[in-house]
């Protein structure tokens, strides 16, 4: 498995991988780099060097995930780069899935069961996404933040134990519902019960981009599931060393 590496022309890599993108986007980048490597942009940019590499590489290789290297990272540069993947879903992707299945439903304007259907199970996603990401921006990274400041702070401790009492990851975790397995359920039911006669090429369109943040989605999970909240129970361990 070749990796890339801080000496990687950014150029070449999306050229290697194209879906990299709105990951680098998310991180500070836009295209016009040139020639330049990965170090040079992260220097010029104030980026982590470390974080950006690990970033990619996780978003590239589907089986590659360095959870002791990336459990170095804090979690402000970790949530940082959530919210700002959360944006991307709100701003960009849920848009243009909105726009993309409208176009494919119109295409077959008779309106049928399995109309219906798909357009039923795409909204109760959509609607549970949003109650996701809503939950965690309320309620989870500013509980992690302000642990992480109780940490670094002695003098916050005492007001972060009388905001948090009795809080703990775990108990987010229960609320931290699977949108992986939301997703492939989706995935499903428009495959199996798309209308008779659809629109090809419309419907392989809305697919693609379905597809396209399914894997965005897997990955964004990953660094939640495997890198935050392992740290975030780090984090919970070292405060109650200090009781």
């Amino acid at each position: 498995m070749e990796l890339f590496n801080e000496n990687s022309k950014l150029a070449a890599v999306i050229l290697r991988d194209h879906s990299l993108l709105p990951v680098i986007n998310r991180l500070g980048i836009k295209l016009g780099f040139g020639d330049k490597t990965i170090r040079n942009i992260c220097e010029e940019k104030g980026i982590d060097i470390n974080f950006f590499v690990e970033t990619i590489n996780v978003f590239h290789y589907e089986a590659y995930f360095p959870e002791k290297r990336l459990l170095d990272f804090s979690v402000s540069m970790v949530i940082e780069y959530l919210m700002k993947t959360h944006q991307y879903y709100v701003n960009y992707l849920i848009p243009e899935n909105d726009r993309l299945i409208e176009m494919f439903l119109s295409a077959t304007p008779d309106e049928s069961s399995e109309n219906e259907l798909v357009r039923k199970f795409y909204t109760k996603f959509n609607d549970e996404f949003v109650i996701h990401i809503n939950f965690e921006e309320r309620e989870m990274f500013p509980y992690i933040l302000e642990l992480n400041e109780a940490i670094s702070n002695p003098a916050h401790r005492s007001r972060f134990r009388q905001k948090y009492p009795g809080y703990s990851i775990e108990g987010f975790e229960k609320e931290h519902s699977n949108m992986d397995d939301k997703m492939d359920d989706l995935k499903n039911i428009i495959i199996k019960y798309l209308p008779p006669n659809y629109d090809q090429n419309r419907g392989n369109a809305f697919l693609a981009n379905l597809f396209m943040f399914d894997k965005d989605l897997k990955n964004h999970s990953r660094i939640e599931d495997h890198l935050l909240i392992p740290k975030v129970k780090q984090l919970e361990k070292l405060l109650q060393s200090y009781e």
